[in-house]
Formats: structure tokens, sequence, C-alpha cells
């Protein structure tokens, strides 16, 4: 592997978890960063490529995402530590927290006019919102962690 290609995927990578979820602290950014590592598997792409590709990652390329402004500090823990899961992820050696998940949402953060009208139920018995124009039929769900649910696609 071209080590300049590796360092971009893990500093990418590691953007897109830190943006994404690190208010989960570590186990939200390394889910974020298994379902990338899942989807670039599975589509036989970079995990640049996956992490840019337009409207998939929404702090990398939503116009108006607060997100898409913020930049790590360079003594944030917590971007230390998505840098540090990111090469493990790179590496092959990462634990996969999703079970394989390629989709996830954070139902507290859909607005009102993306839900679909039919809740999601979760294993527990609690209905939570559901992302409007997702298939649900070709939808397993995985696992729940740090606010966000993980599916995977039959």
């Amino acid at each position: 592997m071209n080590p300049l290609s590796s360092m971009v995927d893990i500093v990418i990578m590691a953007v897109t978890a830190w943006r994404e979820n690190r208010g989960g602290g570590v186990p939200g950014m390394q889910s974020v960063i298994n379902a990338i590592t899942n989807r670039a598997n599975r589509d036989k792409v970079s995990m640049y490529t996956e992490c840019v590709r337009r409207l998939q990652f929404s702090s990398m390329t939503a116009v108006g995402d607060p997100e898409l402004v913020l930049w790590p500090q360079d003594t944030d823990t917590l971007w230390l530590q998505a840098l540090q899961m990111a090469q493990q992820a790179v590496n092959g050696t990462l634990a996969d927290l999703t079970h394989g998940a390629v989709d996830y949402y954070a139902p507290k953060g859909l607005l009102a006019g993306r839900q679909d009208p039919v809740p999601f139920v979760l294993p527990d018995g609690t209905p939570v919102a559901f992302p409007k124009g997702w298939n649900r039929k070709a939808l397993t769900f995985t696992a729940e962690i740090e606010g966000q649910l993980f599916f995977r696609e039959e």
C-alpha cells in the first residue's frame, strides 16, 4: 500500500470520526470508523473516498452542517485517540463494535422534515425517529452506540 494513501486515509477518517461523534467519546468515534471501514471494504474503495463521498457523512460534505468548518487541535485527546483508531483500522486491527454496520444515524439529530412517519422500534420496544427515504426492509439493526443506531445492509 502507498504510504501517502495510508496517511490520507488515516487523517480523513479520524477527522470524520471526530466530527461525527466525538461527543460519544472513544466508542462513538470507533463506531464511525467501523462503519467507514465496512463501507470501504464493501465498495472496494479507499477510506478517504468513502469519507468524502457526497452526503454520506454530513460533517464532511453537507453545506450548512456546523461541523464542516471545525478542525481538532493538536492537543485534543479525542483527536489523538481518533488518529490511533484510524491507524488501527488501516492496519486491519480495530475491533468492529458495529457488527458489520454500514449505515448509521442519530435519532435525536433527525429534523422533523427528514423523519419517516413510521418510527423505528428498538429491541427494547422504544420507538425512535427513522430517516425518511431509507429502505428499512434492506436493513438489519446491529447496535446502538453513544446515541447512534447502526445497521447492516442485507
